[in-house]
This record gives C-alpha cells, structure tokens and sequence, in this order.
C-alpha cells in the first residue's frame, strides 16, 4: 500500500490511485511512503528556500533515522542560467552523502506520480534511477571538472561517489584511463565542496 500525505496534490494522488491501492493520511515524516521506503517530494521553490533556511538538510536526517530506503524528488525545470551549478550539486551530493538519499529530478506532478508508481512496483529505487544515469554522470562530470567518460568508468566500478571516494589507490591503478590527477580532483571538490 502506497501512503500520501494529504497535503500532497490531488493530481498526483489521483493517479496513484488509479494504479495503487493508496491512502490519504497525515504523515510525520516525508511526503509518501511505502513499508521502508519514505519519499519527500520538493517543488524547485520549495527546495531552493528549503536549502537558504537549512530546513532540508532536517528534513532528510528525520527521514533517515526512521526509513532504510530514501528518496527525494525535485519536481520542475531549473534554469541553470540562474542558478550557480556547482553549489546546487554540492548539496544534492551533500544530501546523497549524509544522508544516504536518492535525488530524482521530476518535470512535473504527473512524472512525479508515474515515478512512485515504479518506485513501489520495482520495491527498491534501483531501477527508476537507471533511466537517468547519462544525465547524473553529465552534471557529475561538469561539478568535479572531469570527463564525463572517465566519470562513468569510474561510477562502473564503484556504483556510487562514496564508494569512489574511500577507493583505496591500488584498486585505482587497476582501472585504465583513470589516473591520480583524476582522482585528486574528485576528492578535494568533495572535500571542498560537500564534506566542508
């Protein structure tokens, strides 16, 4: 059963409904939730004033003592004209890293719904996430300043930033076209950027 907080939009609740055995309720924690999975769902403007008030950062520690398996949305267009790149993807890692949730760009209430539909038929958040790997790995590259093809080598054989991050410098020599120089980037950005 798919649980909904009802301050969340009819629209959204309407097609979970129309796909999921769903109830409307008042949920503490997150926006919806299915046994150990809790989503919180962010408009941009909600993220970005959640971000300057630091109110986020509290919401996704809540989340992550009471849920193994996190997730959170981010529904609408960014106008990266607008916005300065390399600090909304510190903290979208920062979140990542923290915190141990998924980040998932949504362009509206209705790709919001058809995520949580997949999220909660797959039981797990590999799979939606798997449709946007090429775009993560483009914004991933442009924030460490690397190769996008050196960044997906790399995310190949370690699956996640934290695993990159503690790789240890034998298992890296190991991998072709990755060097120290690559590396060193990546963790000092991380250092600089996300772990400060």
């Amino acid at each position: 059963m798919m649980l909904a907080d009802f301050r969340e939009p009819k629209s959204i609740i309407e097609i979970l409904k129309g796909h999921l055995d769903t109830k409307v309720i008042e949920l503490k924690y997150g926006d919806y939730s299915f046994g150990d999975c809790v989503i919180e769902r962010k408009t941009i403007s909600d993220f970005f004033s959640s971000l300057v008030n630091g109110r986020i950062f509290e919401q996704m520690q809540d989340i992550s003592r009471f849920y193994t398996k996190k997730c959170l949305i981010i529904e609408g267009t960014i106008d990266f004209q607008y916005v300065n790149v390399k600090q909304l993807f510190g903290d979208i890692f920062r979140i990542n890293l923290r915190y141990d949730v998924n980040v998932l760009f949504s362009d509206d209430e209705r790709q919001t719904a058809n995520f949580l539909i997949s999220m909660h038929k797959a039981r797990n958040f590999k799979r939606p996430f798997f449709h946007f790997r090429k775009s993560k790995i483009t914004h991933a590259s442009e924030f460490f300043e690397i190769s996008p093809g050196k960044l997906r080598i790399l995310f190949d054989k370690f699956g996640n930033l934290n695993n990159i991050l503690n790789a240890d410098e034998k298992t890296i020599k190991e991998i072709s076209m990755i060097g120290k120089a690559t590396i060193k980037k990546i963790k000092n950005t991380a250092s600089n950027n996300i772990l400060a």
